[in-house]
């Protein structure tokens, strides 16, 4: 009987040695490190710029109810306001007098204006997440449960945006600040500035919305405090929504201080590096960096101070 040859077994495929599938997983694990510094940082671009889109479509709902009501919407209202019809004892923030301007028709003709912001007759519409006041480098679609107001079990959708109505008076009081007559901003509490009569700093040199990320968990330089006391103001119909410009120490944890931007998100504060979006009245938007001191942007922030502006804050 005549046997078959055996045939070799060279066309089989060689299986990867231990060592070589270490090196490959290595090297893969290298190019991924390499790889998401730089997604990251195209993510980040993307939802910077949306967060400038964001505040450039609320600087054009404020143009338009200024067009409307020949004044800004008030920073906040404690009624009586006649100038908009708000009742005695009535709280409001401020988004809610330009919904219809956020093309928000429908949130606006629900709204009571005879109630106040926190009443259960305002829950449908104060819960309701709104993208535009939002910024994409945020925590997304963020809800207060109870508190200030709200104790009966209410809800209240947040936001990232807020107007700089004031300048705390111990940061006045510090010396870190010049001394003008008027620290207030141009949307500030009871008042509908005009563009005309009421910002005599002028329109490109005056805030009127900036940053105010991560409320109401609080935030201090970066790092997120657990178990932290609420910090007010993280609704977008809240009458607690605009800020008071404080100043805090560089580490965010004392003020007054010398630091405006990043350093504690009871001012102004974002998830951006380096600085943050803030919207000025006349309707453009700039990018602010961290290192201003809170003197040069204290100048930004009042609408009648009379200071002198320079472009190193920019």
């Amino acid at each position: 009987m005549t046997r078959s040859p055996v045939s070799p077994r060279r066309g089989l495929p060689r299986a990867f040695t231990l060592i070589e599938l270490l090196v490959v997983i290595a090297i893969i694990a290298v190019l991924i490190g390499l790889l998401l510094p730089a997604v990251q940082r195209v993510r980040e671009t993307a939802a910077r710029a949306n967060c400038v889109n964001n505040l450039k479509q609320i600087g054009l709902a404020l143009h338009n109810f200024h067009g409307t009501h020949d004044g800004l919407p008030p920073g906040r209202v404690q009624g009586p306001f006649p100038p908009l019809n708000i009742p005695a004892g009535v709280q409001h923030g401020s988004f809610p007098f330009f919904l219809a301007q956020l093309e928000q028709e429908g949130l606006f003709r629900k709204y009571r204006f005879d109630l106040s912001w926190f009443h259960p007759e305002n829950q449908e519409v104060v819960k309701t997440q709104l993208k535009v006041v939002q910024c994409p480098s945020a925590e997304p679609d963020r809800m207060v449960i109870g508190g200030a107001g709200l104790a009966y079990g209410g809800t209240a959708a947040c936001t990232d945006y807020a107007p700089l109505r004031i300048v705390d008076q111990s940061l006045v009081n510090s010396g870190l600040v010049d001394n003008v007559a008027i620290y207030q901003g141009s949307m500030c509490h009871n008042f509908m500035g005009n563009f005309d009569r009421s910002i005599p700093d002028g329109l490109s040199n005056s805030i009127v919305f900036g940053e105010a990320s991560g409320r109401p968990e609080s935030y201090v330089a970066g790092r997120k405090i657990a178990g932290s006391d609420e910090v007010l103001g993280g609704p977008w119909a809240s009458y607690d929504n605009g800020l008071t410009v404080k100043g805090f120490s560089f580490d965010g944890t004392t003020s007054p201080g010398r630091c405006a931007i990043n350093c504690n998100n009871q001012d102004v504060y974002s998830f951006h590096q380096g600085g943050a979006n803030i919207l000025f009245v006349d309707g453009h938007v700039r990018f602010v960096s961290a290192d201003i001191d809170i003197r040069e942007f204290v100048k930004l922030v009042t609408r009648a101070g009379g200071e002198l502006v320079f472009d190193r804050w920019q």
